[in-house]
């Protein structure tokens, strides 16, 4: 069992990387938002007030790159700055928006479906109403900046 999921754990590295090299994500170009909803925010860090959000499947231009961020256009005339790990440089299909199950399409590029989720619950106690509770956390943007600060995490003032 333990080798199963080491060669699975290898399948699924190539596999993204593979990926990864397909789909680069270029100043000028275009990307796709491969997560269920994504924030985006007015300076390129995670701890500021989003300005807009972002479903799986938009569309965005790319303006500019900053490190792991990027400064994007969305309809709407959306503008604002999303983390590299939100997006993907491929572009789906017509079809593939279109869909009501957009979070299975999600899994499966991920290399999930339900089967593999059931094998991996299988036989397991999981905590589902602890992850759901996690889950359902929410940190107002002052807040974390303010404990960033005051943690020396992050220059600013802490008033």
């Amino acid at each position: 069992m333990k080798n199963s999921i080491v060669f699975l754990a290898v399948i699924a590295l190539l596999a993204g990387s593979a990926f990864a090299e397909d789909s680069e994500i270029e100043v000028g170009g275009s990307a796709t938002v491969m997560i269920r909803e994504q924030h985006i925010f007015p300076a390129p860090v995670f701890y500021a007030a989003p300005v807009g959000e972002l479903v799986f499947g938009s569309v965005v231009e790319i303006v500019e790159e900053r490190g792991d961020w990027y400064s994007i256009e969305a309809s709407g005339a959306i503008e604002g700055w999303v983390h590299s790990t939100a997006l993907t440089g491929a572009i789906l299909s017509e079809g593939s928006q279109g869909t009501d199950d957009s979070d299975m399409i999600m899994l499966a590029g991920r290399g999930f479906n339900s089967d593999v989720e059931n094998s991996y619950a299988s036989g397991k106690d999981l905590p589902w109403t602890e992850v759901d509770a996690i889950e359902n956390i929410t940190v107002d943007p002052a807040s974390l900046e303010l404990f960033l600060v005051e943690g020396l995490l992050l220059e600013g003032d802490s008033q």
